[in-house]
């Protein structure tokens, strides 16, 4: 077995981190130039600066962390407790790495626990809760409240630790545990709430205050803890019964909120107090919508979000701010809201919506702020009026901070209407099922129709990867197990992101359909049926696209290897032994020797055209527009 020096593990640290800070400066430095010649050079730099890290990192990650995290390797005690030292010093600059953190304490946590060290396991745990709550998915969310809760449960020894620190580690975990987004149900609830009363009897225990009161301020927490499970218990979609009001009312709601002093009262109190009366038919939804969006209104204190990310949880500000803003969008979408100006009201509210998300800054890990607005854009196309708007918000306020996704989609967007085109000429009866005609005459007429469809398809097929987002920026590794699992549900998160909206019915089958072989035996997720959806052509064009443009990156993603699209991928495409691509596309495409020209080109040398394009368009700084658009114009 290999020893590791001493040292070692925390340089590879601190550079890998630096790393990152570098890549995110360069790509900081793309957004704001405006000369195309200098875009150039920046990309040039971003793209052989990524070559050189990744091959750094792999040879560095190979000797110092694949051992123990994938070839079995044993830890002793000196390496462990350096592993953790900089996996700390991370969670405390709220950075986050699915790798160099999640992987590694994985590996410390089962150290630490046949080992025997309960306070070094507790404190292990910990670190991993916060490792997955930093992400934006919910299954690595429900990842993170399995730790905070084991970690709870050694509340029974809370007198018997030594270090406080280790203490304080079991009454956080015990509060984050109480948290939730989006409880599914009553009995959910009521779990929640015996899981706060039981925590609250913990920290009212005379020995417990006796131990640690000089140290910390348990009533305050007991606040906290009263707030953290009153958002769990009203932020769902799902009514609380007759019992969760009643409790609510009680014991968690203090005395004396009126529609009065209602704005005098913090986010989570004021929000409580609509939905109980609201619930409990004490007044219509018209009202309680228009006391949340005054109650918004009222309360204009700027958000800190560095604060937010290093505390792991919101603050007052942001929870008036984003949270109620959520809320706002919620109740909106309610049927029974029958208000005159009610669409009125809602073009006003994502008014204050744009204000919100273009003064949220990027940050070393969006991971919980990705989450929150995403949650908002969701509840926010429930009641949107029109179809292009609704795009229009996807856009702007999800995938423009997803750079990476954003230009993938309108890549995916350009390949694809090049190939629909070949299609519509040379064989326009694969459209008779999707249009509901066997006219070739309708087809060919109804071209900018389905180019349009089209172009929009591409554009929200990987949505879904907006909460994975801390994976599909990370470009400077060999992707992990658990992130693999991941990406693959991006189709899935899709789905859910638009489920319950207008776009759902039109675009869903294409993000859902569009990793999913040809013949339906394979590919992901394994639950749908490509086979037989109305949309199987526009999943199959949107898939075709998909390969083009992973397979043929240069600038993007793809810093190892890439290929040019002929003759190799075509050849690839069409010699498709796992019948994962629609045959008769693929021949339309290699037999036609315009479209294989326009797809090399796009592929190839127009790819830094179009980068170049998407960058000013789409993701520079909104001072610069005016040149913008006279750089657009010299392209052109």
């Amino acid at each position: 077995m290999a020893v590791i020096e001493k040292g070692l593990i925390t340089e590879f640290y601190n550079t890998y981190r630096q790393n990152l800070e570098k890549s995110r400066l360069i790509e900081e430095s793309l957004v704001k130039v405006s000369d195309r010649g200098e875009w150039l050079e920046k990309l040039a730099e971003k793209s052989e600066f990524l070559r050189k890290t990744y091959a750094y990192n792999e040879r560095k990650l190979g000797e110092l962390i694949y051992p123990f995290v994938k070839e079995g390797q044993k830890l002793d005690e000196e390496t462990a407790d350096e592993f953790y030292e900089n996996i700390y010093a991370m969670s405390m600059a709220a950075e986050n790495d699915s790798l160099l953190t999640t992987e590694v304490l994985l590996k410390l946590q089962d150290f630490y626990r046949e080992r025997g060290d309960e306070e070094k396991w507790i404190l292990t745990t910990y670190m991993l809760a916060l490792s997955y709550n930093d992400k934006s998915n919910d299954i690595s969310i429900e990842k993170a409240r399995d730790c905070f809760e084991d970690v709870a449960r050694m509340s029974h020894k809370y007198c018997e630790l030594k270090e406080w620190e280790t203490r304080r580690r079991i009454i956080m975990s015990a509060y984050y545990s109480i948290e939730d987004k989006d409880l599914q149900n009553n009995e959910e609830r009521l779990e929640r709430i015996v899981q706060y009363e039981n925590f609250r009897k913990f920290l009212e225990r005379k020995d417990v205050r006796d131990l640690d009161s000089d140290k910390f301020n348990f009533d305050e927490l007991l606040r906290l803890i009263k707030d953290a499970l009153m958002w769990a218990l009203v932020r769902s979609d799902s009514a609380p019964n007759r019992a969760v009001l009643e409790y609510m009312v009680r014991e968690l709601l203090p005395e004396g909120i009126t529609r009065e002093n209602l704005n005098q009262q913090t986010a989570v109190n004021a929000v409580s107090y609509i939905w109980c009366n609201l619930y409990s038919d004490n007044f219509p939804a018209d009202t309680a919508v228009i006391l949340l969006f005054k109650y918004y209104e009222a309360n204009d204190e700027e958000i800190d979000y560095p604060s937010v990310l290093s505390s792991h949880t919101a603050n007052e500000a942001y929870q008036k701010k984003i949270t109620c803003m959520q809320e706002c969008f919620r109740v909106l979408a309610l049927p029974d809201v029958m208000l005159e100006n009610k669409e009125e009201l809602f073009y006003e509210m994502a008014g204050e919506f744009r204000k919100i998300y273009t003064s949220i800054p990027h940050l070393t890990n969006n991971g919980y702020i990705n989450d929150d607005l995403c949650r908002t854009v969701r509840l926010m196309l429930r009641t949107a009026y029109d179809e292009e708007e609704s795009l229009e918000y996807i856009q702007e306020i999800i995938l423009n901070r997803n750079s990476m996704t954003l230009i993938h989609s309108m890549m995916v967007g350009k390949i694809a209407g090049i190939i629909m085109n070949a299609i519509i000429d040379k064989m326009p009866e694969l459209f008779f099922t999707l249009i509901g005609t066997r006219d070739y005459h309708v087809v060919r007429n109804r071209r900018q129709y389905l180019l349009n469809y089209i172009e929009k398809c591409a554009h929200l097929h990987d949505i879904g990867k907006a909460y994975i987002s801390d994976i599909i920026n990370q470009q400077t590794r060999r992707l992990t197990g658990e992130e693999y699992f991941l990406i693959r549900q991006h189709p899935t998160f899709g789905h859910e992101l638009l489920a319950g909206t207008k776009l759902s019915a039109k675009y869903n089958s294409v993000i859902e359909g569009h990793h999913r072989s040809f013949d339906g035996l394979g590919g992901y997720p394994v639950t749908f049926d490509n086979v037989n959806d109305r949309m199987k052509i526009m999943i199959d064009i949107i898939t075709i696209a998909d390969c083009i443009d992973a397979a043929t990156d240069t600038l993007g993603r793809n810093y190892t290897k890439s290929k040019t699209w002929l003759p190799s991928l075509a050849d690839e495409l069409e010699n498709d032994d796992q019948m994962r691509y629609n045959q008769e596309i693929v021949n339309i495409i290699k037999n036609d020797n315009d479209t294989c020209n326009e797809i090399s080109y796009i592929t190839d040398a127009g790819r830094t055209n179009i980068y170049y394009d998407i960058y000013r368009r789409y993701i520079s700084d909104k001072e610069e527009n005016t040149e913008i658009r006279i750089e657009q114009v010299m392209i052109k």
